[in-house]
């Protein structure tokens, strides 16, 4: 087979296509990148894409989440209005929920009073020279979380459970606000100049556990259903694909979400219930593209180079026998626990190895 791009690759996946190789993607905590730059010699996250070998290139909106002036305070304020709190662990830091505006506040007149961001609050104006600089790559580009996924954080985890289960009007009412918001967004992100450079359209939206999705199949579909549906419908005029994020254990929700026209699916927590890789492949296989599954819990932070490398050529067996597979981490970003040699191993088995029967 000739030789591929890494957006032909990864677009080849997308579409259940053989590659000359299997397509790789990368993400980490700014910690692991700043680990990885110092141990390598490289400075920039151009340079070490090339070493890593990696298919895909991600652009976000410059105030994603963080309202604008916020991004560098330790305490944030979203464009949505919720406050996060920098909290420390060991070798890092991560932003963690302090105060959601609407929790505990039961009309739905409050939704109304609510201070709703604009669609144009987002700044991507860095798009139309960002993208063209890395056109050889997929891009693939976020203008914002799933309205279940904003939905918990404006109104907290607790009363939304609890609106699923005694108060739908004020679910459906907040949901669909939210909803609203992030079509949008979306529409906003692709009619920007330089977008039609965009191959991809990426969502986060954890619905699940890693024993099981936090609500019923039923409750699934009525709330996120409806919106899901509509941001990839967007996606797909614009001639675009759609990647969802869902980490856990989100296999009794996939023939959903794959009828919803999901193209991908990422990260593949292999050790969550049901995500079995080998009956993934079975059972959904031909209907979706996956994305990530090298097992973050214990194999790339407790094991060996030898052992990173033997799971990653297991992975890429399964997954990607017939295409349809992009191996990465199985969690969007590499934690700071994983060592530098585990990482590298993981990379360079990644690219050397070819799957049986394929180029």
């Amino acid at each position: 087979m000739d030789k591929m791009t890494s957006k032909q690759r990864v677009l080849a996946a997308a579409e259940h296509r053989t590659t000359d190789r299997m397509p790789i993607t990368f993400d980490a905590e700014k910690e692991v990148f700043d680990a990885l730059y110092q141990h390598l010699g490289l400075r920039t996250r151009e340079e070490l894409f090339d070493y890593l070998h990696v298919d895909t290139w991600m652009v976000l909106p410059k105030n994603y989440i963080a309202a604008p002036g916020q991004e560098q305070h330790s305490d944030k304020m979203s464009i949505w209005g919720w406050k996060t709190v920098k909290v420390e662990y060991g070798g890092g830091s991560y932003e963690e929920l302090g105060w959601s505006p609407l929790a505990g506040k039961d009309d739905l007149s409050d939704i109304d009073r609510h201070l709703w961001p604009e669609p144009k609050v987002q700044d991507f104006s860095h798009f139309v020279t960002e993208i063209p600089a890395h056109k050889d790559r997929a891009i693939i580009a976020a203008s914002s979380w799933g309205a279940y996924f904003i939905t918990s954080f404006l109104r907290g985890m607790e009363d939304t459970m609890m609106d699923f289960a005694g108060n739908p009007e004020y679910a459906e009412k907040l949901i669909g606000t939210v909803a609203e918001r992030i079509l949008a967004f979306e529409e906003n992100m692709l009619n920007q100049p330089g977008a039609e450079g965009i191959d991809i359209v990426y969502m986060a939206d954890d619905y699940c556990s890693q024993r099981a999705p936090l609500f019923s199949p039923e409750t699934f579909k009525r709330y996120c259903v409806p919106y899901l549906r509509k941001v990839v419908d967007l996606a797909h005029r614009h001639n675009k694909k759609f990647l969802l994020h869902v980490c856990g254990a989100v296999r009794p929700l996939l023939p959903m979400i794959i009828d919803c026209g999901v193209d991908m699916l990422e990260p593949i927590q292999i050790r969550a219930e049901g995500m079995d890789p080998m009956a993934l492949k079975r059972d959904f296989g031909k209907h979706i593209c996956f994305y990530g599954g090298v097992d973050l819990q214990q194999i790339l932070c407790q094991g060996t180079p030898a052992t990173v490398a033997d799971e990653v050529r297991r992975l890429m067996d399964i997954l990607g026998q017939d295409g349809g597979y992009v191996v990465g981490p199985g969690h969007t970003y590499i934690q700071v626990d994983a060592p530098i040699a585990n990482i590298l191993s993981m990379y360079k088995t990644a690219h050397e190895h070819r799957v049986a029967g394929r180029a």
